[in-house]
């Protein structure tokens, strides 16, 4: 394909892309999408790094405990070693009776006595000196072995300690503190040759192992003796070294068993996560099916209505209960706006005239535009209620329209409607906007043309709301000497004094509109009124720029005479 019609096709893509862009950017679906993200993201990411700052506490929390435990166990043993080293020098240069045996040629009567004095003065020493658990004496020359153990196995611990000492003997004495595995026992043994006699002692540590294990809260875990510093390089072990006169102890500690159930909880929580990121999507399409859809539906119905497609009805279903009678209010609007249009077609040519003119005032579509509008911006913010009530008073509008059989109407079905009209503002207008009622009771007897007062009450939300400024309306009704007069006044706008002198002169009938769209409604009330009630109905307006507007409609009324004609319905 030549690379200018590329370039064309390229340049027909750029404004759709733009329109669907626009449109992703402004739906409510997106903004509810982008709500949740700010207020559930945060709130993730949060709880995260909070459980992040929780593991790290507990770990070194756990790591601390179990270093201060090998520091006070290692040290404990350095000071054994150091007794035990210091009690076996003290006998090798302060007993007379080891220096006799030393002196020795054979096993003598000399001898053996000797080494009973010395192995009780050994013991004596022992007991009372916090060193090894064992110590031992070689006499070279006569191949005797003397060894005292505080243990139960002092039999066995004189045969393990006599077999290493042959084997050291034999290939060379390896001096100093050792560990050594002897019949599967750890042994931290003291070998020290000095001449006629090799000596030493020897620390079990099976049992340091085990006063060890008495401080340590966990199941899962290593502890070892060694010459060497062990490595760990595994994530899930905890591992903490003391090195104390060239011993190693080494704990390590399962990770899991420290973090017990938070462990799971972490891991739950990076899944939920992103999961949470991956339904995004989802629950993007899913508010489209139960928004966005019908709200399209409803707005391209409306659109078939303003193109004169008065036969056009919403024949799908909806999703929810609010968009069915949604749905429904539309088509019985359609439905009454055919049957006004048809009977309005049967009537003689003046009412016709004076009526479908008051109908088309009330039933322009900028006010259906306003009204939808109004239903979509409530849909977004997901005020239900306030759709609701929207709904019922269009239904109850339209109603009253098209099935008032009457020319007349009791005055409380038209309030009725005035105060749905009044609510649907308020929604609109929120805080912008107070009403006040007060009427005679006989007002309630009143029969009055239907939505004449109501044209009234909506031009005074008209033209009179402003922002940053509560607008104030009131409607009285009273009845004196056979006279009804309605009061309906704003503290809006106000009138300048061209426009206020034109209405005066209109409703004065000394001129008639300049054209079909200014000054009508009023123009078409006066006319209602007298046709009803004759010349001695009439409309008075005063007003001040920037302060008021006020109307009195009044009608001569002779309750007595006028209620019997309508059978007291």
């Amino acid at each position: 394909m030549p690379f200018s019609k590329i370039s064309e096709r390229f340049k027909r893509m750029i404004p759709v892309v733009i329109k669907k862009t626009h449109y992703l950017f402004h739906s409510i679906s997106t903004k509810v999408i982008l709500v949740i993200i700010i207020l559930v993201l945060p709130l993730n990411l949060s709880a995260m790094a909070a459980n992040d700052m929780a593991i790290r506490t507990m770990v070194e929390q756990a790591r601390l405990s179990a270093q201060n435990l090998a520091d006070t166990n290692m040290t404990e043993i350095a000071g054994r070693m150091e007794n035990t080293l210091s009690l076996l020098y003290y006998f090798l240069t302060e007993d007379s009776d080891l220096t006799k045996m030393k002196l020795q040629e054979e096993a003598s009567y000399d001898y053996w006595s000797s080494k009973y004095r010395f192995f009780h003065n050994l013991k004596n020493m022992a007991s009372m000196t916090d060193g090894g658990d064992g110590y031992f004496y070689y006499m070279k020359k006569i191949e005797n072995l003397v060894v005292y153990g505080s243990s139960s196995d002092t039999g066995k611990a004189s045969t393990r300690i006599n077999e290493l000492l042959m084997d050291q003997l034999e290939y060379g004495i390896q001096g100093g503190w050792h560990i050594y595995v002897m019949n599967t026992c750890q042994y931290l043994v003291l070998i020290i040759n000095a001449g006629d006699v090799a000596y030493g002692g020897w620390i079990n540590l099976d049992m340091a192992r085990a006063d060890l294990e008495k401080g340590l809260d966990y199941t899962d875990y290593g502890i070892s003796f060694s010459e060497e510093e062990e490595a760990w390089d595994g994530k899930e072990i905890i591992s903490v070294s003391t090195l104390k006169k060239g011993i190693w102890l080494n704990i390590n500690i399962n990770r899991t068993e420290i973090l017990g159930g938070i462990s799971f909880y972490h891991k739950f929580l990076r899944v939920l996560f992103w999961a949470y990121l991956i339904l995004i999507p989802v629950l993007y399409v899913f508010l489209h099916f139960l928004l966005l859809k019908p709200l399209s539906n409803v707005n391209h119905a409306h659109r078939q209505v303003q193109k004169g497609n008065q036969d056009f009805r919403i024949q799908k279903r909806a999703n929810s209960v609010e968009y069915r009678e949604a749905y429904q209010s539309f088509n019985q609007m359609a439905d009454n706006l055919k049957s006004l249009k048809i009977e309005n077609y049967e009537k003689e040519i003046a009412k016709q005239r004076m009526e479908l003119r008051n109908l088309q005032l009330q039933i322009r579509p900028h006010f259906l535009l306003n009204t939808f509008n109004l239903v979509y911006t409530l849909a977004q913010r997901k005020d239900f209620d306030a759709i609701h009530n929207i709904i019922i008073y269009l239904s109850n509008y339209f109603r009253y329209i098209a099935r008032s059989g009457k020319e007349l109407e009791l005055f409380p079905k038209e309030l009725e409607l005035i105060k749905g009209y009044m609510d649907m503002a308020s929604i609109r207008y929120a805080g912008l906007i107070e009403f006040q009622y007060e009427f005679d009771p006989e007002i309630m007897l009143v029969r009055t043309p239907p939505l004449l007062l109501h044209n009234f009450m909506e031009n005074a939300v008209k033209y009179g709301v402003r922002q940053g400024k509560i607008l104030h309306v009131s409607f009285l009704g009273s009845y004196w000497e056979k006279v009804v007069t309605f009061s309906i006044a704003d503290d809006g706008n106000g009138m300048d004094e061209k426009t206020l002198e034109r209405n005066r002169k209109l409703l004065n009938e000394e001129v008639e509109p300049e054209n079909p769209d200014s000054h009508i409604g009023l123009f078409n009330s006066l006319k209602r009124l007298k046709y009803f009630y004759g010349e001695e109905a009439g409309i008075e307006v005063s007003s001040e720029p920037g302060k008021r507007t006020c109307f009195q409609i009044r009608i001569p009324y002779n309750l007595e005479v006028d209620d019997e004609t309508f059978d007291g319905q």
